[in-house]
């Protein structure tokens, strides 16, 4: 007989975790709070539940006695997910004050500064004290903020309470974090730690370009010197001995400001707009399996192939609400072209941060052409209004 395992979560993205855990042997469960999702018709089971409610979530857990619990690829699933696992001593995660401090921004950078991680100097939007001394550009985010969602850059004092109140109301915790803004370009890292020390690791480049703090185009292989990856892969080392994390994936953004990593925000879940299939397109490494795996009770594995290959990725979206119609790419440079719809033509996508209507990826011949043509893939996948014919 199957052992069981519940995935938290029902999206698209987290088809493919399902999919790795049925292939380790398990009878897969999801639970989610709307039965038309992916995962809905692809699982064992189906469990209808806000997640996000982490006592109806641990009440089903040991209702239904699950000894695996696998978050997918947001904050509300992992977040209730480590809490149930503290609550029945299941695998796969860290303390819940460990986790607060990685996923909550505030907490992070507390916590950073006195390690002496290099990150952007930033203060509680209420410590009227330490803000008057943060220069300005600043950037003023809700503390459980995600996808850029509530963020405002400003560039005077006098715009600071605005910003502050508008953070409020995006924030489910009404908590509110301001950090000086540190010119650079973007980055993530996703390291997969085994007994203290990185197993396997990529770099990606990442762009905002239809909204300035959401990630819509990225590439991997990445354009960063070794000096740099080797720095931030010490930074990532001194953050995990200081909490002691365990085994499993974690996942940062950071800015290369001249040479110099600086940490913008880790994770321990799994990222979402399909990352990881941008990884395992480009490396090979075993990344889906990897993030799974130890909430199944199984061992990290190293693979990739020898020769990367060239690979962008770009979440097609929109800078106000818009009616979806159809793709048109305009990429005869692509070896390969692979779409992923996200929503319906006809349907209405939300602006960014809040909508998306398809993933696309695109190999490229060579790193120049990857380096070059990433940053324009909002051109090169032109998402059409619907055309009107003349006679």
């Amino acid at each position: 007989m199957k052992p069981w395992i519940l995935l938290v979560g029902t999206s698209f993205s987290a088809a493919p975790l399902l999919q790795a855990l049925r292939d380790m042997g398990f009878a897969v469960a999801v639970c989610g709070a709307l039965p038309n999702d992916p995962c809905v018709a692809m699982a064992d089971a189906y469990h209808q539940l806000d997640y996000a409610d982490r006592e109806a979530l641990l009440e089903l857990v040991r209702r239904k006695g699950y000894r695996y619990l696998c978050p997918s690829c947001n904050d509300y699933a992992y977040l209730s997910a480590c809490y149930v696992a503290d609550q029945l001593d299941l695998p796969g995660y860290d303390q819940p004050h460990h986790t607060t401090i990685l996923h909550d921004k505030a907490a992070f950078r507390a916590h950073a500064q006195a390690i002496g991680l290099q990150v952007p100097r930033a203060c509680q939007a209420d410590d009227d004290t330490l803000r008057e001394t943060l220069r300005l550009p600043l950037l003023v985010k809700p503390t459980d903020s995600f996808s850029g969602r509530g963020i405002q850059r400003i560039t005077e004092h006098d715009q600071l309470t605005d910003a502050i109140t508008q953070a409020r109301q995006t924030s489910r915790c009404g908590s509110v974090v301001i950090e000086e803004f540190i010119e650079g370009t973007l980055h993530s890292h996703s390291a997969f730690i085994q007994d203290g020390r990185i197993l396997q690791d990529v770099f990606v480049d990442e762009f905002c370009l239809r909204h300035p703090y959401q990630v819509d185009c990225s590439n991997a292989p990445s354009r960063l010197s070794d000096a740099v990856r080797e720095r931030m892969r010490q930074q990532i080392l001194l953050l995990v001995d200081s909490l002691q994390l365990c085994d499993g994936l974690l996942h940062t953004q950071f800015i290369d400001h001249h040479g110099e990593p600086y940490l913008i925000e880790p994770m321990r879940r799994c990222p979402g707009d399909l990352y990881y299939h941008l990884v395992q397109l480009a490396t090979g490494m075993p990344y889906v399996d990897n993030y799974v795996a130890p909430f199944a009770g199984r061992p990290l594995q190293t693979g990739g192939r020898e020769q990367q290959q060239y690979w962008a990725r770009h979440t097609i979206s929109f800078a106000h609400d818009s009616v979806f119609y159809s793709l048109s790419p305009r990429f005869p440079q692509a070896l390969d072209l692979r779409i992923y719809p996200l929503a319906d033509s006809g349907s209405t996508i939300k602006a960014a941060p809040y909508g998306k209507a398809a993933i696309a990826f695109a190999r490229l011949p060579d790193l120049a052409s990857l380096f070059r043509l990433t940053p324009q893939l909002g051109n090169l996948f032109a998402a059409n209004l619907p055309e009107r014919h003349h006679d």
